[in-house]
């Protein structure tokens, strides 16, 4: 119950200083392109290199590669793993950058005014224009090679309940990394590990059977399912799962904010 009061009341607290976080994430998203002569223009070309390159090498070149993958063109295949790493790189921002959210930024910490939840929110809202932007370049080239579908109003529901946990995420290793600097260690390795584990580069259906129930335990999994269903026009993963992974997310939410809010009292001690 002192939980889901604390969730209440960070809530209200983002809803009042709602402001301060789009600046956060603005002089974020600035600061990384600072200098650059295309600045937040890179956050589009870099994207459609990356879906040109997957439709020249799987389209033309390693056409093997995807034969038992799902009766596709290449185009198809090149979309569809497009969006595997799209939400992949929502989720590998946040693990990389998290940690080192709150230890970074020592002099807000010392600010007792200050709303240090800002600080993992930050990271993760950085994640998700990054995705939106990719993800724009996702749907024109979608448009382009096939058309506009209905399918494709189905598409939040492949990255929110991931939005939620990597929400989550953010907060809970922002704070345990303040108490164990060894976290922002493993975090690179984390990332790779749930990439390979997840059903990128392959189909659910094409991992062994005792397999796939461990497959369903990566979070990216059920996400990466439902967005190939959307961009080829197939059946979307089972709606209890899809409820389920959303349901523990929430949960996963709300535990976290009561860590960073449990932890967060000794910040300026530690740091």
């Amino acid at each position: 119950m002192n939980s889901l009061k604390q969730v209440a009341a960070d809530v209200r607290s983002l809803l009042t200083h709602k402001y301060l976080l789009k600046t956060l994430i603005q002089r974020d998203l600035s600061s990384r392109y600072r200098g650059s002569a295309a600045g937040m223009m890179w956050s589009l070309i870099l994207p459609c290199c990356m879906l040109a390159i997957y439709y020249f090498v799987f389209g033309y070149i390693n056409q093997p590669v995807r034969q038992g993958f799902f009766s596709a063109k290449g185009a198809d295949f090149a979309l569809s793993l497009f969006a595997g790493l799209n939400l992949h790189a929502l989720l590998a921002e946040c693990l990389s950058r998290s940690p080192q959210a709150v230890i970074s930024q020592p002099s807000y910490v010392k600010r007792v005014v200050f709303p240090l939840y800002l600080l993992p929110l930050t990271v993760v809202g950085v994640a998700f224009v990054q995705f939106l932007l990719a993800s724009s370049i996702l749907f024109v080239a979608h448009a382009w090679l096939n058309g506009l579908s209905w399918s494709l109003l189905w598409w939040p529901i492949s990255w929110l309940s991931l939005l939620v946990l990597a929400v989550g995420l953010s907060l809970l290793l922002s704070s345990l990394t303040v108490y164990l600097r060894d976290i922002a260690q493993v975090t690179g390795f984390s990332s790779t590990f749930l990439l390979f584990m997840a059903p990128v580069f392959y189909p659910l259906a094409n991992a062994p059977s005792k397999l796939q129930a461990v497959l369903l335990l990566n979070p990216l999994t059920l996400p990466v399912e439902t967005s190939r269903a959307i961009f080829t026009q197939a059946p979307l993963p089972d709606t209890k799962l899809l409820v389920l992974h959303g349901t523990t997310s929430i949960v996963f939410l709300v535990f976290s904010v009561w860590v960073f809010g449990k932890t967060r009292r000794g910040f300026a001690d530690v740091l």
